[in-house]
């Protein structure tokens, strides 16, 4: 069991299971959000950096490129850019223990670029700690083992609003949370037809 899996638990415990650790989070993020003191979650308009997660508000294009289903509310873990949008890891999609695996591996590989990200006044503050090397080979080989690959998905910059980054420290947190919003479909049934489609 690797760090995040470890803090997971031990909010669960400590809120007295994981159901109220989840609100406890959601009140986290709320709070801190709007707290200019606190910058665990900080609101930013800057294009997505790649290790860094994201959690903001998404409109579906119009016209020719309109999609059949999208979220509302995406908790997005960075990749790089392509072709001129933001491209990552939609946590909402994946099931609450693809997530946690997820989340786990990626701060136990990468937790010597994390702690040097999180050193001195960069410590808990979203706002100024870098990015960290985290590639779309490597995400995309992770969740393709769990037929969870279709989680990777593009943003185009200018259809976000009220984007807000998470600080390195507190991905056990907002691992908890739930805030996904779909439109045009369920979760179980985009998760269905995507099973199938990789049969």
């Amino acid at each position: 069991m690797g760090e995040i899996k470890r803090q997971i638990r031990k909010l669960s415990k400590e809120a007295g299971g994981k159901t109220m650790a989840r609100r406890v989070a959601e009140k986290w993020f709320d709070t801190s959000k709007k707290s200019r003191a606190n910058k665990s979650v900080v609101t930013t308009g800057r294009r997505f950096m790649p290790g860094k997660i994201y959690v903001f508000e998404y409109k579906t294009p119009k016209g020719i490129d309109r999609l059949e289903w999208w979220d509302r509310n995406p908790v997005v873990l960075a990749l790089d850019p392509y072709k001129g949008n933001d491209v990552g890891i939609n946590l909402n999609l994946l099931p609450v223990t693809v997530k946690e695996e997820l989340l786990d591996m990626v701060y136990d590989r990468l937790q010597g670029q994390i702690k040097s990200q999180s050193l001195g006044s960069r410590k808990g503050n979203a706002e100024i700690q870098g990015q960290i090397q985290f590639s779309y080979e490597g995400a995309r080989s992770f969740l393709k083992q769990y037929g969870y690959d279709f989680a990777i998905r593009q943003y185009i910059p200018n259809l976000k609003s009220n984007q807000a980054v998470i600080a390195y420290e507190n991905w056990a947190n907002i691992a908890l949370c739930d805030f996904i919003d779909l439109n045009g479909s369920t979760t179980r049934s985009i998760r269905f037809q995507f099973r199938k489609h990789n049969r």
